[in-house]
């Protein structure tokens, strides 16, 4: 295996697992289960009656989130999702955005001007899989807007980020390519292998303790 994958990479390797019989939908099922676990490794207690916010884009980020948020909700978490920029948009990410959606509380974004005001009580834990390897550029301010909420409780409680910290582009390996308004996890799952962001020493202040899990991309076939 590669000591990293680039995010153009992984898009190539993804879509040829796919061609081979592994599912895209597989593919953000084992990525949101793994994660889930790291969460609750991560978790001081057991999750039964702990409160998790879990911010959502509308794409495959997002669906690796809702996977997250049913695993958590398995295990007796109450999860807020706040979907940052409105509902899911992509075929996996509405699937499983559809197995939860009458089970927890949800924050549409596009639809608020004071969305975090209807969050519920304290919150023990907050998630980011707001955007993923498809991001660059900057944030727009309904994202700033979720994320300077969840950078405020830096320290407080655990902040965990999927894949990548929304706000860091994948691939980027200057600090000035980084959007200073970026989500800083304690901790981050990032899917198959490290990108190219996960090597730079500065993006250590925004990604924390880096977890690499597997989804079942057999990279040395793929190649």
């Amino acid at each position: 295996m590669l000591k990293f994958v680039t995010c153009g990479q992984m898009k190539i390797l993804e879509k040829r697992a796919n061609q081979e019989g592994l599912s895209y939908y597989q593919m953000m099922e084992n990525a949101g289960t793994a994660a889930a676990e790291i969460i609750c490794m991560k978790a001081s207690a057991s999750l039964q009656g702990m409160k998790v916010l879990l911010l959502c884009g509308k794409g495959n980020n997002g669906g690796d989130g809702f996977v997250v948020a049913r695993k958590l909700m398995e295990e007796g978490a109450a999860v807020t999702l706040a979907l940052v920029d409105g509902p899911p948009v992509t075929k996996d990410a509405i699937t499983n955005f559809k197995l939860i959606k009458e089970r927890c509380q949800i924050i549409d974004m596009t639809k608020t001007d004071m969305p975090f005001v209807e969050v519920n009580g304290r919150q023990n834990i907050m998630i980011d899989a707001i955007y993923g390897t498809g991001f660059h550029g900057k944030l727009n301010p309904r994202a700033i807007r979720a994320i300077s909420f969840v950078n405020q409780f830096k320290g407080k409680i655990p902040i965990a980020s999927l894949d990548i910290p929304s706000g860091l582009c994948g691939d980027a390996v200057k600090e000035s390519q980084v959007d200073l308004n970026a989500v800083r996890a304690d901790y981050t799952v990032t899917f198959h292998n490290k990108k190219p962001i996960h090597l730079q020493a500065f993006a250590k202040a925004y990604c924390g303790e880096l977890f690499i899990v597997d989804i079942g991309i057999d990279e040395e076939a793929l190649w």
